[in-house]
């Protein structure tokens, strides 16, 4: 039986242009962070299907690898993840690439199967329907429990707080329309027969380009970089090695520089202290001499302490036992008030839906087992009203809006990096956080195990950094909220 390549793979030339810009597109990212190249890179692929009166086939399999090569070059350091090693199928990181390859290609896939259905193949109708359409696709993405919007079109221009702004109105999903608007702009004007036409969509689309900025910057006037009064909160990043953390002989070590930095960074005398996931490596509500430890240090040094740490419960009327990815404040007063992990990674702390058919559980790739918790409203803090995000979820923009819509007046992300090892991972993921803060106009305060830690402002600035695998703190004046966002009020409906 003879193998069609042409029944599966687009046309030569086709096949280039697709890749070609997926690896413009994944150049936006770190570690190159070219963010602005994401204004040009989807031009080659719109041009062939735009243009193309192939059939409807082509322009699926054009777009499915413009995905595949994407994803493979953003996504390429998965393959060097610490955990690999102790994985009880080390093999499967370079397959679990792959594998998260192909998956998320059929994303961009349908996007350019279905737009030339749409348009008919016109040009000038595909500028009004690409950007919509791919905002869709790419919430699409996001949803349910096998949601990965790693990579979103917009998430390039994280590190450019002028280029933003308008997430504030339209979230990251609107961002990224404005993203593909000026590339399919563009590539209608390069495929425009009339001289005239040509040259206005060129206009058009340089003008849409050098006013985001210009209104951007003007909309970041109303958030001042200094901040006199408001809360002062700190950011710890403990840096420890992730061979040595779950190791019971050092967990007394643990402790003790848990205590070392509180009582280092309270020297600035913040109302707030954040530690990053997990860095309780036990499960500490089990712990009463270790749990008694910190609620004595927010006591003695009178400031909050956030922290993260494991939890294990018996629920429900079978009195199963549900482990969670936990976190907590201890309040100076003595209070104590608990967040669990929502949303949890697939296939890394969880097999999607488990918690629903526990016979998935027995599936053993290496990966934890925990149980998503339950809604909570934001918790109560010295400096304010906390809204919690733990590691991946400060990727998924309707976590943080649900928060800041509950009345949330810091948004605080805590992770556990040190698996992504010195990847680009953590760049990545730490960008990606930074729209949280534009699309709810508040302070986003991230504190992370081995880096990369921060405060980032209502406009998207980062105020304060600590660099990858340094140990340390930052700390800075933060306010609470301010006006509601359109984005808070509507969302992405």
């Amino acid at each position: 039986m003879r193998f069609d390549l042409k029944k599966y793979f687009p046309p030569p030339r086709r096949l280039i242009a697709a890749v070609v810009s997926g690896v413009l597109l994944s150049l936006s990212f770190p570690p190159a962070s070219l963010g602005p190249i994401c204004f040009v890179a989807l031009i080659p692929v719109f041009l062939v299907v735009l243009r193309s009166d192939l059939r409807y086939r082509i322009h699926f399999q054009t777009g499915y690898a413009f995905g595949v090569a994407f994803f493979l070059t953003h996504l390429y350091w998965v393959v060097q993840l610490i955990p690999a090693s102790s994985l009880t199928v080390p093999w499967i990181m370079p397959l679990a690439l792959v594998l998260i390859a192909l998956y998320l290609a059929v994303y961009p896939g349908v996007f350019f199967l279905v737009l030339p259905m749409i348009t008919s193949r016109n040009p000038l109708v595909a500028i009004v329907v690409a950007p919509g359409l791919w905002a869709c696709v790419e919430l699409l993405r996001t949803g349910s429990e096998f949601g990965f919007p790693w990579g979103l079109i917009g998430y390039a221009l994280s590190t450019r707080p002028e280029l933003i702004q308008s997430a504030s109105v339209s979230g990251i999903y609107g961002l990224g329309a404005l993203v593909v608007l000026i590339n399919v702009v563009w590539a209608s004007a390069v495929l425009a027969r009339a001289q005239r036409t040509r040259i206005t969509l060129f206009v058009v689309g340089a003008l849409v380009f050098v006013m985001n900025p210009v209104l951007g910057s003007r909309a970041m006037k109303a958030y001042p970089e200094s901040v006199e009064g408001g809360s002062r909160v700190t950011m710890i990043q403990p840096n420890v090695d992730l061979e040595l953390k779950w190791k019971k002989s050092f967990t007394d070590s643990t402790f003790n520089l848990i205590e070392r930095l509180t009582r280092e960074a309270a020297m600035l005398d913040p109302q707030l202290v954040i530690f990053p996931e997990t860095c309780v490596p036990l499960y500490l509500r089990y712990n009463p001499l270790y749990q008694e430890r910190i609620a004595s240090l927010a006591r003695e040094l009178n400031t909050g302490i956030y922290i993260g740490f494991l939890d294990g419960r018996y629920e429900g009327p079978d009195r199963t036992l549900n482990v969670f990815n936990s976190s907590g404040l201890f309040d100076p007063s003595g209070g104590f008030a608990r967040y669990d992990k929502m949303h949890l990674l697939p296939f890394g702390e969880s097999i999607p839906y488990g918690w629903r058919f526990r016979w998935l559980q027995k599936l053993d790739f290496g990966q934890a087992n925990f149980s998503p918790g339950p809604a909570v409203a934001p918790i109560e803090s010295p400096a304010g009203s906390l809204g919690p995000l733990i590691c991946f979820e400060g990727i998924f923009p309707a976590l943080a809006r649900r928060f800041a819509l509950e009345g949330a007046d810091l948004l605080v992300n805590i992770t556990n990096d040190g698996w992504f090892g010195e990847t680009p991972g953590p760049y990545q993921q730490t960008e990606m956080t930074i729209l949280r803060a534009v699309e709810n106009r508040l302070y986003l305060l991230r504190s992370a195990n081995t880096g990369v830690s921060m405060i980032v402002d209502p406009a998207g600035r980062m105020v304060v950094s600590l660099e990858l695998s340094r140990e340390g703190f930052i700390t800075a004046n933060v306010r609470g909220r301010g006006e509601m966002s359109m984005y808070t009020r509507y969302g992405d409906t």
